[in-house]
Protein backbone atom coordinates (compact mmCIF):
# COMPACT_ATOMS: atom_id res chain seq x y z
CA UNK A 1 0.00 0.00 0.00
CA UNK A 2 1.35 3.40 -0.98
CA UNK A 3 1.67 6.00 1.73
CA UNK A 4 0.48 8.82 -0.55
CA UNK A 5 -2.35 9.76 -2.87
CA UNK A 6 -1.76 11.74 -6.04
CA UNK A 7 -4.03 14.13 -7.87
CA UNK A 8 -3.38 16.48 -10.76
CA UNK A 9 -4.27 20.14 -11.04
CA UNK A 10 -3.36 22.88 -13.50
CA UNK A 11 0.08 23.21 -11.92
CA UNK A 12 0.90 19.50 -12.07
CA UNK A 13 0.88 16.57 -9.70
CA UNK A 14 0.03 17.05 -6.04
CA UNK A 15 1.14 14.29 -3.71
CA UNK A 16 -0.67 14.09 -0.38
CA UNK A 17 0.02 11.98 2.68
CA UNK A 18 -2.32 10.96 5.46
CA UNK A 19 -0.40 13.42 7.63
CA UNK A 20 -1.17 16.25 5.16
CA UNK A 21 -4.88 15.49 5.49
CA UNK A 22 -4.57 15.36 9.28
CA UNK A 23 -2.87 18.75 9.39
CA UNK A 24 -5.57 20.31 7.22
CA UNK A 25 -8.48 18.66 9.07
CA UNK A 26 -6.77 19.20 12.48
CA UNK A 27 -6.11 16.70 15.25
CA UNK A 28 -9.78 16.92 16.18
CA UNK A 29 -10.54 15.01 12.96
CA UNK A 30 -7.69 12.50 12.79
CA UNK A 31 -10.07 9.58 12.23
CA UNK A 32 -11.73 11.35 9.28
CA UNK A 33 -8.31 12.11 7.78
CA UNK A 34 -7.24 8.46 8.00
CA UNK A 35 -10.52 7.20 6.56
CA UNK A 36 -10.53 9.68 3.68
CA UNK A 37 -6.92 8.86 2.88
CA UNK A 38 -7.74 5.16 2.55
CA UNK A 39 -10.99 5.79 0.66
CA UNK A 40 -9.22 8.03 -1.85
CA UNK A 41 -6.37 5.56 -2.35
CA UNK A 42 -8.86 2.86 -3.30
CA UNK A 43 -11.32 5.01 -5.22
CA UNK A 44 -8.78 6.91 -7.30
CA UNK A 45 -7.05 3.68 -8.32
CA UNK A 46 -10.42 2.27 -9.44
CA UNK A 47 -11.50 5.44 -11.25
CA UNK A 48 -8.18 6.13 -12.99
CA UNK A 49 -5.85 3.12 -12.83
CA UNK A 50 -3.16 4.45 -15.16
CA UNK A 51 -2.65 7.98 -13.86
CA UNK A 52 -3.67 10.33 -11.03
CA UNK A 53 -7.14 11.87 -11.20
CA UNK A 54 -7.56 15.51 -12.18
CA UNK A 55 -8.92 16.83 -8.90
CA UNK A 56 -11.26 19.44 -10.39
CA UNK A 57 -13.16 16.68 -12.22
CA UNK A 58 -14.05 14.78 -9.05
CA UNK A 59 -17.69 14.89 -7.92
CA UNK A 60 -18.73 13.68 -4.49
CA UNK A 61 -21.94 12.61 -2.79
CA UNK A 62 -21.47 11.87 0.87
CA UNK A 63 -23.78 10.33 3.43
CA UNK A 64 -21.79 11.74 6.34
CA UNK A 65 -21.08 15.47 6.08
CA UNK A 66 -18.83 15.74 9.14
CA UNK A 67 -16.39 18.66 9.23
CA UNK A 68 -13.27 16.46 9.02
CA UNK A 69 -14.61 14.60 5.99
CA UNK A 70 -15.48 17.90 4.28
CA UNK A 71 -12.04 19.34 5.07
CA UNK A 72 -10.38 16.35 3.44
CA UNK A 73 -12.59 16.52 0.35
CA UNK A 74 -11.80 20.23 0.03
CA UNK A 75 -8.06 19.71 0.38
CA UNK A 76 -8.01 16.87 -2.13
CA UNK A 77 -10.36 18.27 -4.77
CA UNK A 78 -11.68 21.78 -3.97
CA UNK A 79 -15.11 20.19 -4.48
CA UNK A 80 -16.76 21.77 -1.44
CA UNK A 81 -16.14 25.38 -2.47
CA UNK A 82 -16.66 24.64 -6.17
CA UNK A 83 -20.06 22.99 -5.62
CA UNK A 84 -19.05 19.45 -6.61
CA UNK A 85 -19.79 17.92 -3.19
CA UNK A 86 -23.37 16.98 -2.35
CA UNK A 87 -23.89 16.45 1.37
CA UNK A 88 -26.78 14.01 1.62
CA UNK A 89 -27.29 12.18 4.95
CA UNK A 90 -30.12 10.14 3.35
CA UNK A 91 -27.89 8.92 0.48
CA UNK A 92 -28.17 5.17 -0.01
CA UNK A 93 -27.17 2.49 -2.49
CA UNK A 94 -28.93 -0.88 -2.89
CA UNK A 95 -25.76 -2.98 -2.46
CA UNK A 96 -24.23 -0.88 0.32
CA UNK A 97 -24.50 -1.61 4.01
CA UNK A 98 -22.53 1.29 5.50
CA UNK A 99 -22.02 1.96 9.19
CA UNK A 100 -24.12 4.68 10.78
CA UNK A 101 -22.60 7.95 11.83
CA UNK A 102 -24.07 10.54 14.17
CA UNK A 103 -25.67 12.30 11.18
CA UNK A 104 -26.24 9.92 8.29
CA UNK A 105 -23.87 7.09 7.48
CA UNK A 106 -20.39 6.45 6.11
CA UNK A 107 -21.27 6.13 2.42
CA UNK A 108 -19.43 7.95 -0.36
CA UNK A 109 -19.94 8.17 -4.11
CA UNK A 110 -17.03 9.60 -6.06
CA UNK A 111 -17.49 10.28 -9.77
CA UNK A 112 -14.80 10.94 -12.33
CA UNK A 113 -14.97 11.13 -16.14
CA UNK A 114 -18.08 8.99 -16.65
CA UNK A 115 -17.35 6.46 -13.93
CA UNK A 116 -18.41 6.36 -10.29
CA UNK A 117 -17.52 4.32 -7.26
CA UNK A 118 -19.76 3.88 -4.24
CA UNK A 119 -17.54 3.08 -1.30
CA UNK A 120 -18.04 2.50 2.43
CA UNK A 121 -16.00 1.23 5.38
CA UNK A 122 -16.75 -2.00 7.17
CA UNK A 123 -19.22 -1.77 10.04
CA UNK A 124 -16.67 -3.31 12.40
CA UNK A 125 -14.60 -0.10 12.19
CA UNK A 126 -17.39 2.35 13.02
CA UNK A 127 -19.41 0.54 15.64
CA UNK A 128 -21.62 1.54 18.58
CA UNK A 129 -18.57 2.24 20.75
CA UNK A 130 -17.26 4.68 18.14
CA UNK A 131 -20.60 6.52 17.91
CA UNK A 132 -20.95 6.67 21.71
CA UNK A 133 -17.44 8.03 22.27
CA UNK A 134 -17.69 10.62 19.51
CA UNK A 135 -21.09 11.85 20.69
CA UNK A 136 -19.79 12.05 24.27
CA UNK A 137 -16.28 13.44 23.81
CA UNK A 138 -15.74 15.07 20.39
CA UNK A 139 -16.65 18.54 21.63
CA UNK A 140 -15.98 18.02 25.34
CA UNK A 141 -13.73 20.24 27.41
CA UNK A 142 -10.17 19.05 26.85
CA UNK A 143 -9.49 19.49 30.57
CA UNK A 144 -12.07 16.81 31.40
CA UNK A 145 -10.28 13.74 32.73
CA UNK A 146 -12.02 11.38 30.29
CA UNK A 147 -10.94 13.43 27.28
CA UNK A 148 -7.38 12.05 27.35
CA UNK A 149 -8.79 8.53 27.13
CA UNK A 150 -10.82 9.62 24.13
CA UNK A 151 -7.68 10.94 22.43
CA UNK A 152 -6.00 7.56 22.99
CA UNK A 153 -9.06 5.83 21.52
CA UNK A 154 -8.86 8.05 18.44
CA UNK A 155 -5.16 7.25 17.99
CA UNK A 156 -5.94 3.52 18.18
CA UNK A 157 -8.76 3.93 15.67
CA UNK A 158 -6.42 5.70 13.23
CA UNK A 159 -3.87 2.91 13.64
CA UNK A 160 -6.61 0.35 12.95
CA UNK A 161 -7.78 2.17 9.79
CA UNK A 162 -4.25 2.56 8.48
CA UNK A 163 -3.16 -1.03 9.22
CA UNK A 164 -6.17 -2.94 7.88
CA UNK A 165 -5.97 -4.41 4.42
CA UNK A 166 -8.11 -2.65 1.86
CA UNK A 167 -10.32 -5.74 1.64
CA UNK A 168 -10.91 -5.71 5.40
CA UNK A 169 -11.55 -1.97 5.60
CA UNK A 170 -13.50 -1.03 2.49
CA UNK A 171 -16.37 -2.26 0.35
CA UNK A 172 -17.24 -0.74 -3.01
CA UNK A 173 -19.30 -0.96 -6.15
CA UNK A 174 -18.18 0.49 -9.50
CA UNK A 175 -20.87 2.28 -11.52
CA UNK A 176 -20.49 3.27 -15.17
CA UNK A 177 -22.32 6.49 -15.97
CA UNK A 178 -21.50 6.71 -19.67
Amino acid sequence: MSNTISVYDRDGEIILSQEDLRKYATNENIIAAALMFRICQCAFRQLSPSRPVFRRELYWQIGFPGPGILDCIEMISHAVREGRCLQNPTFSHPKADPPKSLLGHFLFEISYRGKSIVIWPDKAVFDDEFRHLVSTWQYADENNEGYQNYLMYKAKKVKQIMSMTEEQLLHFEILCNI
